[in-house]
């Protein structure tokens, strides 16, 4: 029977589920079961769950539910209680360490309403390595609930925002800002955060139609007579104020909390964890409560898949790691490599093994995700492609200009990688002046400090390079020539945090030769520690005046801007072979001329 993509979101998240830490200062701890009554009391005076059977049966129905015979889980509690400071620290470190943290929201019952403790726990589980599955188990009202954990995990998004405040504005906000400060909180911050289907053209609109939570703001900036271009503006000084007035409710660090939902099902995603809501009151288990929000979620296909690799990394891993190392011997000529290499060329040698062990681990995992994947089509199966895209993804292929994007970062994707290496190699994007050239030297020659032969044009610091000069395209050219070879799609990074979709040829058209030329790279070829590193080059040139009959040196700075997989390196990198070793290589062509930048066309 196909399973539904619900089904698939439970088997990707929720059955890979081992441990379960229960966070609630009304829940009793093994330390305080082992006491006896009086002594439990005497030491655990505001805990209830003791006091009579109906609140035994509440906290009993909780555990069971993670007890059964056929529930496969590690449980463990914690009453969110401490000694110190110190040890409440190293508790919190220690969350990572399980899959599920059931996290009540006042875990001080002395201070009713008051979640600052589970925020504390929730902000450092967020902020480690381990993705980390939370739900928030509570009395309190869930929508102030929710947004208390939204400003909690976010760092303020408005105070850099430039507000244009006109006379008009200025003449309002002297009568009325304290009313409208005070009409501007949790829920309209909330509600005006950006996330990628929220743009700011959609909270002015909210705004004039006074949608929920902006009735009382609309009320106001009408009875006041402010104009409507002026709505947003008098909601932004007032976003600012708020986030001033409650600057110690906010992240210090960037947890990177990119999609929430704030309907009857409430959810956050952030980078590393997922945050779930459940009334404790609703009388449902918990378990169905976390896969509700992750429906809510809707995770997509792909990233579906990669939770079904980690988990069956982590349900196999050591299995499949047996057969990834191999024999002996083959880790012991690595080891010995390691032994002996140069500090300079350990990274190089360390990394090739890994990624050779990688892909043998894969290997053994991918059958059970490749099955998972097919599982996820067949859930879609009965649906249009198109529209199932849409759903999934809020991407419209049926129009033109969006496929054409979308192919493009498609193509992109699958044949290039981030170029962040120890040196130069060979796939590795480089943009010279406004010229972008492929290294097409073989990897075993791009290694520094290491020469086949004793070439004459060896220079100490220097590492020699075959460039291949790479032809701009435009998408509406390069996609349809796609699949005819030579073309070139990559993810190019100039400037830090602004990659582009990028397209070339290998030649200006089809069946042309390569423009080419050697270059020299400094250091050694050794990039430097930088997010989009530039080195020095340099390469051989004609002389400037005709009087000059000797070739010049030439040197101007490059800057590494992306790289091809490997496989995609290869290709381009054995036309520009057969380009050198095809008959009639004395033939003139007709076109035969200046390929830019002093290249050779061969």
């Amino acid at each position: 029977m196909e399973k539904e993509y619900s089904d698939l979101i439970g088997e990707a998240f929720i059955d890979p589920i081992r441990s379960v830490l229960i966070v609630d200062d009304d829940y009793p701890t093994f330390y305080e079961i082992l006491l006896e009554k009086s002594e439990r009391e005497s030491q655990f005076p505001s805990k209830d769950w003791d006091r009579s059977a109906v609140e035994r049966a509440k906290v009993r129905k909780v555990i069971e539910e993670f007890r059964r015979p056929e529930a496969p889980y590690l449980l463990d509690i914690h009453d969110g209680t401490s000694p110190s400071e110190a040890t409440d620290e190293r508790q919190v470190r220690q969350l990572h360490q399980t899959d599920l943290l059931i996290l009540d929201y006042q875990l001080e019952k002395r201070r009713e309403g008051d979640g600052t403790k589970a925020l504390h726990i929730a902000r450092r589980a967020l902020a480690n390595k381990h993705f980390n599955l939370i739900l928030v188990h509570t009395q309190e009202d869930l929508t102030r609930v929710f947004n208390n954990f939204m400003i909690s995990l976010t760092v303020p998004r408005f105070s850099n925002d430039q507000v244009e405040i006109s006379e008009s504005l200025q003449k309002f906000l002297n009568d009325h800002e304290d009313a409208l400060v005070e009409q501007v909180g949790d829920s309209q911050y909330v509600a005006a955060l950006p996330r990628a289907n929220r743009k700011e053209k959609d909270v002015r609109a909210a705004i004039q139609k006074g949608a929920a939570p902006w009735g009382d703001v609309q009320v106001l900036f009408k009875e006041k007579g402010l104009d409507k271009t002026e709505w947003l503006p008098a909601v932004k000084h007032a976003l600012q104020i708020f986030e001033e007035n409650n600057k110690g409710r906010f992240s210090k660090d960037e947890l990177s909390v990119n999609h929430w939902g704030e309907g009857d099902v409430k959810f956050i995603r952030a980078a590393r964890g997922f945050v779930a809501f459940k009334s404790k009151d609703d009388g449902e288990e918990l378990l169905p409560a976390v896969h509700r929000a992750l429906e809510a979620w809707n995770p997509r296909p792909p990233r579906l898949m990669l939770t079904k690799l980690r988990a069956e990394m982590n349900e196999r891993g050591i299995e499949a790691q047996d057969d990834a190392l191999g024999e002996p011997d083959v880790g012991a000529i690595w080891y010995h490599r390691v032994l002996k290499a140069e500090m300079q060329n350990l990274d190089a040698i360390i990394n090739g093994t890994v990624r050779n062990h990688a892909d043998q681990l894969l290997d053994r995992l991918l059958p059970n995700v490749s099955a998972f994947a097919k599982k996820i089509r067949a859930a879609d199966s009965q649906r249009d492609p198109i529209e199932a895209v849409k759903a999934h993804f809020n991407v419209d292929l049926s129009k033109h200009e969006v496929l054409t994007n979308a192919k493009m970062g498609h193509n992109a994707f699958v044949g290039s990688k981030p170029g962040r290496t120890l040196h130069l190699e060979l796939g590795h994007i480089l943009k010279v002046h406004e010229n972008y050239w492929l290294c097409l030297t073989p990897a075993c020659d791009m290694v520094p400090k290491r020469d086949r032969g004793h070439p004459s044009d060896r220079m100490k610091g220097m590492k020699r390079f075959t460039a291949l000069m790479l032809v701009p395209q435009s998408p509406k050219v390069a996609i349809p020539n796609a699949n005819r070879g030579g073309q070139i799609f990559a993810n190019v990074t100039e400037t830090p945090g602004h990659a582009e979709r990028r397209s070339f040829s290998a030649a200006k058209e089809l069946g042309a030769s390569p423009a080419w030329m050697v270059m020299y790279v400094s250091n050694d070829g050794y990039l430097p520690d930088e997010v989009v590193p530039h080195v020095e080059i340099s390469y051989v040139s004609k002389p400037k005046s005709v009087r000059t009959k000797k070739l010049q040196m030439k040197h101007a700075q490059a800057t590494v801007c992306g790289m091809l997989r490997y496989e995609y390196a290869l290709e381009i990198q054995s036309r520009f072979i057969t380009s050198q070793s095809r008959i009639g290589l004395d033939f003139v062509s007709a076109d035969d001329g200046d390929a830019g930048f002093d290249a050779v066309e061969a």
